[in-house]
């Protein structure tokens, strides 16, 4: 859990940061484009991944239960 925070921080803040710029509003600080977009880049795949996990052992913790209970009514 803590590794899709440490993730999505960051992938969320420069996420709002691109918004901006595409948007052309005023930022208070000026930030690089080719910097952001980087961080953005970088920072997505490792998320991707740690919510992939989380997702799969999730439905695992769901699953593992049931079959435990279906083998107990046998």
């Amino acid at each position: 859990m803590w590794f899709s925070i440490v993730f999505g921080v960051p992938l969320a803040l420069s996420g709002v940061m691109i918004h901006k710029l595409m948007e052309g509003e005023f930022f208070l600080i000026p930030f690089d484009e080719s910097t952001v977009r980087f961080v953005h880049n970088k920072v997505s795949n490792p998320f991707a991944l740690t919510l992939a996990i989380m997702m799969v052992t999730g439905f695992l913790m769901w699953l593992v239960p049931k079959i435990m209970s279906a083998r107990a009514k046998r």
